[in-house]
């Protein structure tokens, strides 16, 4: 036997342990890179929604921007509803991070944030350009950039429908076409299912959660390349989230909603007891979804006892909300409903890389 042949199984053993180092080396700057940006997100969430959901459209949109940002691409990142887009985009990377193996790589977690964020604001300005004539009326949208006249239905719809594309291919390339073509139907559920049923059926808040609760499947995908049975309690985390969530912003602004021509529960329920049993029904659920995570993606009882707490006082508030069905109260709601996402998916996150 050569020499060389009696080095080479040495040569293939050597590469494949290098292999593995670079595999490992990988995945743990990809832990910690998930980490920063569950952090940032949970900041921008309990800090800046916090201090933003007081602010009116026309307040957000009048602060002092740098002087090389242009007022038009300004207008353009209004239409994207950033901060409907950073829930989103959150959802995604915590699809990402559950299923999240040594064969993940940073490129496609990046991939995934910036084609669901494109996907995202460009479903967010065709919902807009579909809902000129209902935002020209009412008072918490009269002040967006279309009813303002800042853009042209035109130049909004084509920016909306381009940088959709842009995000699908993004999505296709860089992850796989299963995560691109969710984007799809996560898009076009939106704007063709989601928009109309508003002006027509209380019903749509319901169908409006499951596209909401679609990129978190997405952000799985795009780490695994596959669908499983394991995403679903994902799924109904997200999707009863939504429902108190948006229950709270219809009572708060139901009159106004009435107006823009919306069919809200909140307009056939002059006692709020409707809303409230269908806010404490949906928190229920969204409790049991967060333990079915703790089941099946077999997390630490640090995990289990941080969701069940969070899951309790959001409950309580709802029960606040039940009692006496104000304004105020709709928005306490609200307000611990932006609040018990970010936490618990920062709880998750930690459990799931430290714990």
């Amino acid at each position: 036997m050569t020499e060389k042949a009696l080095v080479k199984p040495f040569l293939f053993q050597f590469d494949q342990l290098e292999y593995g180092f670079s595999l490992l080396y990988n995945y743990v700057c990809l832990k910690k890179f998930c980490m920063i940006i569950c952090i940032r997100f949970s900041k921008f969430f309990t800090v800046n929604l916090l201090f933003l959901s007081q602010m009116s459209e026309k307040a957000i949109r009048s602060r002092d921007y740098p002087n090389y940002i242009s007022s038009r691409l300004e207008n353009y990142i209004s239409l994207s509803k950033p901060r409907l887009l950073a829930s989103v985009v959150l959802s995604a990377f915590l699809g990402f991070v559950l299923p999240m193996s040594l064969s993940n790589t940073f490129l496609q977690l990046l991939f995934l944030l910036f084609g669901t964020a494109f996907m995202g604001a460009g479903a967010n300005t065709i919902n807009q350009c579909m809902e000129i004539g209902p935002d020209s009326i009412m008072d918490r949208t009269k002040n967006r950039v279309l009813p303002m006249g800042e853009l042209s239905e035109k130049e909004a719809m084509i920016f909306g429908v381009a940088i959709s594309a842009v995000g699908f291919f993004v999505l296709w390339f860089g992850n796989n076409p299963l995560t691109a073509g969710l984007g799809l139907l996560t898009l076009l559920t939106y704007i063709l299912v989601y928009t109309p049923l508003k002006q027509k059926t209380v019903s749509n808040t319901w169908y409006g959660g499951i596209t909401g609760a679609l990129p978190p499947v997405m952000g799985w995908t795009a780490a695994r390349g596959q669908l499983d049975w394991e995403v679903l309690p994902i799924f109904a985390l997200l999707y009863f989230w939504q429902l108190p969530h948006f229950f709270a912003i219809a009572w708060m602004y139901r009159d106004d909603y009435k107006r823009g021509g919306f069919k809200m529960l909140s307009h056939y329920d002059q006692t709020g007891q409707k809303t409230a049993v269908q806010m404490l029904t949906n928190c229920g659920m969204l409790c049991a979804a967060s333990v079915a995570v703790f089941f099946v993606n077999q997390n630490s009882m640090v995990y289990l006892a941080g969701a069940t707490a969070l899951g309790l006082i959001f409950f309580a508030v709802i029960v606040l909300f039940y009692k006496e069905s104000t304004v105020e109260n709709a928005r306490k709601v609200f307000l611990a409903s932006i609040i018990y996402l970010p936490l618990l998916i920062g709880i998750l996150v930690l459990d799931q890389f430290f714990i």
